[in-house]
């Protein structure tokens, strides 16, 4: 399980630093996409949440998502908390790319996209929710200029 955890934190970092650092790059721009990569990412995630359904009927407690008592003890294992991790690595890099890809739509700047990829990379929804701000006030500033 250990590895598989390790496998799961390394996996996507290539593509995190390239949408970061080397936006304008041909491959970052092919793996930002829909397609391989992110699929991967998902499957990543099934096959841990297989892994922690399997080690629950192992224990003759199955994972139960309708209480909260069931979803803390599905997670309270070494299998529950690996499948609850690539389930947000997955859903992480899947928002990171769709920040990317509207970045360069955009024209954002580096000190946009950077710091709101960074922290969807680390904190998930704070960093979406962050650009989805940037993006709110660059609209209404656009249509501004425009009524100019």
């Amino acid at each position: 399980m250990e590895r598989f955890f390790q496998y799961l934190n390394t996996f996507p970092m290539p593509l995190w630093l390239a949408m970061m650092f080397a936006p304008r790059h041909p491959l970052t721009e092919r793996l930002s996409r829909p397609g391989p990569l992110l699929i991967i990412a998902g499957l990543n995630y099934v096959v841990a949440l297989l892994l922690a359904v399997q080690r629950g009927r192992q224990q003759g407690t199955p994972i139960d998502f309708t209480s909260l008592e069931g979803v803390r003890a599905g997670l309270s294992t070494r299998e529950g908390t690996v499948a609850a991790w690539a389930h947000m690595l997955a859903l992480d890099l899947f928002a990171g790319a769709w920040i990317y890809r509207e970045c360069r739509r955009l024209e954002a700047p580096g000190r946009v996209r950077i710091p709101s990829l960074f922290a969807t990379l680390m904190a998930g929804p704070a960093g979406l929710a962050a650009f989805l701000v940037w993006r709110l006030r660059a609209r209404r500033l656009a249509l501004l200029d425009d009524e100019s």
